[in-house]
């Protein structure tokens, strides 16, 4: 089963979450879709914003190969057809962040999927990557802080958004 974190973060929140798992293992970041194969990794994430909702965190000090393929078919919507993706994402050690949206009151989240897409195990040492996610999710509640009377599945509020929580939080 897979593990996540509701999350509340601006996109200075987000850099400083990656510094901090880059100061666990270097990292490299991708986004799901793109025009191109390179245009997947964003290497340049500390000087501009991410640009898309969604993306990944994989620590490489665990071996992975991506495999890439790109969307079309009969079904596939024009608009959409052409985009690259990484096929075996969800099965790597990777972390997936899903942006937050403060100015709707949408949050995101940090997870990571764990055995969830993987039911004949992960080519990767599970115990190690389960150590990792233990000590990302300690920095998120030590540096995070939640809404007075939240509930155990209201979000952390990283650093910058909780200064600004007055704008976005009811």
């Amino acid at each position: 089963m897979g593990r996540q974190l509701q999350l509340a973060a601006t996109q200075s929140d987000e850099v400083e979450l990656l510094r901090f798992v880059r100061s666990r293992a270097p990292i490299r970041v991708f986004q799901a879709f793109a025009a191109s194969i390179d245009e997947l990794w964003i290497d340049d994430w500390e000087t501009r914003e991410i640009p898309a909702a969604q993306f990944h965190i994989w620590p490489q000090t665990f071996p992975w190969s991506p495999a890439y393929a790109q969307t079309g078919g009969p079904k596939c919507p024009r608009e959409r057809a052409g985009r690259f993706y990484i096929v075996n994402s969800s099965t790597a050690p990777v972390f997936e962040f899903d942006r937050s949206f403060l100015d709707d009151k949408r949050y995101g989240r940090i997870y990571w999927a764990r055995d969830f897409s993987a039911p004949h195990g992960l080519d990767y040492d599970a115990e190690a990557f389960a150590r990792l996610t233990d000590s990302v999710w300690r920095w998120i509640r030590k540096v995070g802080r939640r809404l007075p009377n939240a509930t155990t599945h209201s979000p952390y509020f990283l650093p910058n958004a909780w200064s600004q929580r007055g704008e976005f939080a009811g």
